[in-house]
Order: structure tokens, then sequence, then C-alpha cells
């Protein structure tokens, strides 16, 4: 897997995707199911969601964090 650029952009460099396993790799097909040509994409590359900048870089890193800790999965599956 490439590394992950939600870790690069939080100063967590070299750390391989997480793929299927992460949310945001499963979220382009539950906001986009339609225009989405490869379902199985991460989020935050597909929505260009670091171009938010540092602060968009460190919720999101936040909230992966949280859900993984409390082993939520948003999506039910």
């Amino acid at each position: 897997m490439p590394e992950c650029e939600l870790r690069v952009a939080n100063g967590r460099p070299s750390v391989g995707c997480d793929g299927e396993a992460c949310l945001y790799w499963r979220s382009v097909e539950q906001v986009e199911p339609t225009a989405v040509a490869q379902p199985q994409q991460c989020a935050i590359e597909h929505f260009r969601m670091l171009d938010g900048g540092a602060e968009m870089a460190t919720w999101l890193w936040s909230v992966k964090q949280r859900m993984e800790s409390e082993g939520r999965d948003p999506f039910g599956s």
C-alpha cells in the first residue's frame, strides 16, 4: 500500500495506508455512490480533504483515532 496521506500530513511519514480497514477508505462510496469509478478508495484523496490545510488534517486524524479507539464503525460494516 502507498503511504497514508493523512498520516504524512500529521507528521507520521513512512506508514502504509490501512486500505479497507480505514474509515476514510470506505466513506467515498457512502457519500457519492453513483459518481465513484472506484468505490473502494480513500475519501481523503478523492475529495482532496487535505487541501483544507493543517487544521483540517489534524481534525481528520483525531476523528480517525477516536473511531478506532472506540472500535466504532460509522458505516456498520
